[in-house]
Order: structure tokens, then C-alpha cells, then sequence
């Protein structure tokens, strides 16, 4: 028997520079509650605002796709022009990179996103691993509980009671 030796990898949030802010989403599906949420942070991971959804029961991709959909719409009202967009979905972010088949069962989805994404503005899209995205998991799930097809969050502390 030989020497067993263990790497720990520490993951964590990643910030976005100076001159961005971070959105932050994910979607929930469990059984036949499914809902969306996401957050935005400052640079320095304050917290800028946060949301949550019910959706009718839909899968996971579809979970996930709502929820930057909506993060998007929230970051272009608010005018921030300079986001850094991060989801835990790798086959998301591939299907919003990559054109879109006009049979794909959510080619009109994916073409609103990449609407957004083609305004006047800088959007970096990024996969990151389920650690990092924890608050936006919460979020998703809070959605899926709720009966509101969308919630703002003002304040993270209130995050069980906002709506």
C-alpha cells in the first residue's frame, strides 16, 4: 500500500474588474416545482440586487435560460452597460454562443438572449462550476417554491420574505 496524497481545490465567487458588475444565475427544477434566480454584485461582491421566479414545470436548461434572460433584462434597465455573466450550465452558455438551430426546442429563447446580447453593450458570458454559484442557486430555489413569476430582492438579509 503506498502514500495516498489529496489535493483540495478551493472554489469560490469570481469577481468581475473594477469596471464591471456580476450576474449571477441558475435555474431549479425539483419534480414539479421549477423556478430562476440570480444576483448582481459589485466588484467587490457587494450586493447590487437579486431575483427569484416560479415557472411551470419545465427542465433544467429551460430553468437556466430564463434565469440569464431575466438577469440580462435587469442589468440592461438599470443601465449597467459592463457585465460579467456567470451560470453553472456549460451546455447553456454553449447554446448562447453558438447560432441557433431554428428546430431546437428553444430557439426562440436562445434568440432573445442573443438579442440582448448584440445591443450596445459588453457582456461576458462564463460557465462557472456549481461552487461558485451558490447564491444564485439559493435564489432558484426560492423561486421554485414561490407562486411569483418574479421577485426582486433589495436587500440579501431578506431574501426569505421579499415578496
Amino acid at each position: 500500500m503506498g502514500i495516498v496524497f489529496y489535493t483540495y481545490i478551493l472554489f469560490k465567487w469570481e469577481k468581475p474588474c473594477v469596471d464591471q458588475i456580476a450576474l449571477n444565475t441558475d435555474g431549479s427544477v425539483n419534480g414539479a416545482n421549477a423556478g430562476f434566480g440570480g444576483l448582481l454584485r459589485h466588484h467587490d461582491g457587494s450586493w447590487i440586487s437579486g431575483y427569484y421566479g416560479h415557472l411551470k414545470p419545465v427542465d433544467i436548461l429551460e430553468a437556466e435560460l430564463v434565469a440569464i434572460l431575466k438577469g440580462l433584462r435587469i442589468c440592461w434597465h438599470y443601465a449597467f452597460r459592463n457585465v460579467l455573466s456567470m451560470m453553472d450550465s456549460s451546455l447553456a452558455v454553449h447554446l448562447i454562443h453558438n447560432k441557433v438551430v431554428n428546430f431546437h426546442r428553444y430557439a426562440t429563447l436562445l434568440r432573445e438572449i442573443q438579442a440582448l446580447l448584440d445591443k450596445d453593450w459588453s457582456v461576458s458570458l462564463k460557465h462557472s462550476l456549481r461552487e461558485g454559484n451558490q447564491c444564485a442557486d439559493y435564489l432558484a430555489k426560492q423561486g421554485a417554491v414561490s407562486s411569483l413569476p418574479l421577485c426582486h430582492v433589495a436587500d440579501p438579509l431578506l431574501v426569505s420574505s421579499a415578496c
